[in-house]
């Protein structure tokens, strides 16, 4: 990572479909946008039906559900939850539509140059696109943050206790 140095590489500029690994553009994106990890934040009652439609991949967290910043992110990162990216979208753009526009020049900023987010969960659409080099762009910029480190290489995380969960849960990657 230090050097820049590609060892190997091979289609490193064919598109591709993100699915999940769009989630690190999601969590850093909320990790620049957001100075207080301990805030609470209301997860939203109705992103669920487009997600249970979707069969979209959740952390555990319930409609109405208050959570920790904190915990939202290791969501995202740990058990791929959809729910947590949605949540943190629309808090800090106020709609999912909003928050992609971050990411998409948060993509131009860092030199991804062949991609296009459409949402922030990694759910297929045809006009969701990245490059293994430009992931290994992402990646490497991500790393560079702390925070964002210390989640990407946890194995495990448990959450705060909230009404829902009055013991919090465990996240295991």
């Amino acid at each position: 990572l230090d050097g820049g140095t590609v060892a190997a590489e091979q289609n490193a500029g064919q598109k591709m479909y993100p699915a999940s690994l769009t989630k690190i553009m999601t969590a850093i994106t909320a990790l620049e946008a957001l100075a207080d990890l301990d805030q609470t934040i209301m997860v939203p009652e109705g992103i669920f039906p487009e997600l249970y439609a979707q069969n979209a991949s959740q952390a555990g967290f319930q409609p109405g559900e208050e959570a920790l910043v904190k915990d939202l992110l290791y969501g995202i990162i740990l058990p791929s939850g959809a729910e947590c990216c949605l949540t943190l979208a629309d808090y800090i753009s106020g709609s999912e539509e909003e928050y992609v526009d971050l990411m998409n020049k948060k993509a131009v900023e860092i030199g991804m140059e062949n991609t296009h987010f459409v949402n922030a969960t990694g759910l297929h659409d045809d006009n969701h696109y990245t490059t293994a080099r430009d992931m290994a762009v992402l990646v490497k910029y991500a790393l560079e943050n702390e925070t964002f480190r210390e989640i990407f290489t946890s194995s495990s995380h448990s959450t705060a206790s909230s009404s829902w969960h009055s013991e919090g849960f465990t996240f295991i990657s």
